[in-house]
């Protein structure tokens, strides 16, 4: 697995877990508070509603302390109450209750309730005016013409308050003549025989005026410890059921409680018997939201930290991968080539690591340039003991041959020789160059070439033939008279013929050879293996075991002509040897192969 793939992997997780953890605790935290923000609302609309209902209560409580509090009308309603027996006059009766008449048609309470009603003992009812048009302008009475006390449905529970104020529940309106609206009252029975009864009316539909906070909250409003006044989501007059009893007996104020998923609390009213329970449902159902958000929290977080961490992977590993690719595009020929990454303006740790790795680059390409020289040296000091061990073997040879002249014929030719000696000793002990061309080579040939007729006189026959477009390549020196001699020295023993040698270049599709051909005796197949060992392991001494190459004085010379070569050319080098077809002769080619050009043809 890759550094970014693993970088990826880590922080992927790392991000994960992170995501993880906060979605749950937000999703804690969210619930807590959002458990907490729905019970106080429903504590704060419990309340709420006791006091909208307080309100409502008070305004018709203060219309019957409004009656009573009125001279005038307490006194009407007490002569009422005295003419029980018909003792008081009927001029009286009717002032008292022209009075209450339009005492309870005042526009406060008229405004404040929707009929107020004082009735008594002797069946004497008078009401204030309601408006029956929808924009209220058409007040009217239209009471019923005659009720029995003892009838009303509701009274019973008034009588037994002993003038306290009581609340009637959700019934029709007992008083009207042409409709049945639904209302619930607040009676009192006044203190005092006969003094009749006052009942203040409020029509149901009006809770639907209530102010609600919470829509999704719904209420019961329940009265006189254990009567139903109005629920938000039931009918009128429907009993209260025997959980909502145990709820409104067991319910401690202003605490909430939770049940078959819906939660409860109880607000109670000082003023009057009134009871408010509060409660609302499906409330895991927004338990259930709050998880599905955070879990869409967690994802999304979890998703943007995953889009980071790639990005992020992809920008802190841009160097690495630069390196990367510089390192492995480095080699022998661009060992500086990374200048490029001193560039990239990455930060101080990628920074670091490039310096480092420019200044091993450094300390790698000198120490290649010494190794480089240090081959080198070891090359020329290998070739110069190659070329040092031709020279004296060579002086040896020609001495051999000037003393056979001189013996032989005490001639002047004898200074002919001396004079190809010097030339040839000057070119041979020259230090300065190590190699010639083949041009040279060919001259100093010629100056042996006449040392040679010298020696064998006619029996010497010599044939020279080079292509001139390898006239100015590198040789070994005294390569070429090191194979003539080779010819001459070995290819004729015991063999009093006449010796021809040829020497011929040419310039092949990819590379240039000169070849030496003797027309001597050849070599045996036992001593030409022995020469292919001995020039197999001194290739590999030079190019794979890096050992120094010597050969002794003397021999055929062909281990040291190819050991010089090959020191020269490396893999380049073409040498081969063989006997002529026919057993007549030996023959050793010499040459290197030519590299190409960028067109791909082969240069000379």
């Amino acid at each position: 697995m890759k550094f970014r793939s693993k970088m990826v992997l880590a922080y992927t997780t790392v991000a994960f877990l992170i995501s993880l953890i906060l979605g749950i605790a937000v999703a804690r935290i969210s619930l807590q508070y959002e458990m907490t923000s729905q019970k106080n609302n429903l504590r704060v609309s419990a309340k709420s509603y006791v006091a909208q209902m307080d309100e409502r209560l008070r305004r018709m409580d203060a219309i019957m302390q409004y009656i009573l509090s009125d001279a005038v009308l307490l006194e009407s309603i007490t002569c009422l109450a005295q003419n029980q027996d018909g003792s008081v006059p009927n001029r009286y009766v009717l002032d008292a209750k022209s009075e209450l008449s339009t005492g309870l048609s005042t526009e406060y309470i008229m405004k404040n309730s929707y009929r107020t009603v004082f009735f008594n003992q002797d069946s004497f009812l008078t009401s204030s005016a309601i408006h029956i048009t929808s924009s209220g302008d058409i007040p009217t009475q239209r009471l019923i013409s005659d009720f029995q006390v003892e009838n009303i449905p509701y009274l019973e529970p008034v009588i037994a308050a002993d003038g306290e104020s009581v609340i009637v529940t959700a019934h029709p309106d007992y008083w009207s003549s042409y409709d049945t609206v639904s209302v619930y009252s607040l009676m009192k029975a006044l203190r005092g025989e006969g003094m009749g009864f006052l009942e203040v009316e409020s029509r149901m539909d009006s809770f639907a005026s209530l102010e609600r906070s919470d829509p999704d909250i719904d209420f019961l409003i329940v009265v006189n410890g254990e009567d139903l006044l109005y629920a938000s989501d039931r009918s009128y007059g429907t009993e209260l059921s025997e959980k909502d009893r145990e709820w409104i007996e067991n319910l401690r104020e202003d605490t909430i409680q939770e049940e078959d998923n819906t939660i409860y609390t109880k607000a109670s009213s000082s003023d009057f018997d009134l009871v408010v329970l509060a409660y609302k449902k499906d409330f895991l159902l927004e338990r259930g939201q709050l998880f599905s958000i955070a879990f869409l929290a967690t994802l999304l977080t979890f998703g943007v930290s995953l889009v980071m961490v790639i990005f992020w992977a992809g920008v802190l590993t841009k160097p690495i991968k630069r390196l990367q690719e510089t390192v492995e595009n480095t080699n022998i020929e661009n060992l500086k080539d990374n200048q490029h990454l001193e560039k990239a303006g990455y930060t101080d740790e990628f920074q670091e690591l490039i310096r480092a790795y420019q200044a091993m680059m450094e300390r790698l390409d000198k120490a290649l340039r010494s190794e480089k020289q240090a081959a080198m040296l070891q090359l020329q000091a290998q070739f110069d003991t190659l070329q040092a061990q031709v020279n004296p073997h060579f002086i040896y040879n020609v001495l051999n041959t000037i003393s056979s002249r001189a013996i032989l014929d005490n001639d002047e030719t004898i200074c002919e020789m001396c004079g190809c000696l010097g030339n040839m000793l000057r070119y041979s002990t020259n230090n300065k160059e190590r190699y010639a061309t083949v041009e040279k080579e060919l001259e100093y040939l010629d100056n042996y070439f006449y040392l040679l007729k010298a020696r064998h006189e006619n029996r010497l026959e010599t044939s020279i033939d080079i292509d001139q477009r390898i006239g100015k390549q590198i040789i070994p020196k005294m390569t070429l008279q090191q194979l003539v001699e080779n010819c001459v020295k070995h290819g004729f023993r015991n063999i009093d013929s006449s010796i021809h040698i040829s020497i011929t270049g040419r310039v092949l599709e990819d590379s240039w050879v000169i070849r030496v051909e003797d027309n001597g005796c050849g070599v045996s197949r036992e001593i030409l293996l022995e020469l292919q060992k001995k020039l197999e392991e001194a290739r590999k001494n030079i190019l794979e075991r890096a050992i120094s190459a010597e050969t002794e004085i003397g021999g055929m010379g062909i281990v040291n002509t190819y050991t010089r070569c090959l020191l020269l050319y490396s893999k380049d080098l073409i040498f081969e040897m063989e006997n002529v077809s026919g057993g007549q002769g030996f023959a050793v080619t010499v040459g290197q192969k030519m590299p190409t050009d960028k067109n791909n043809r082969k240069q000379l």
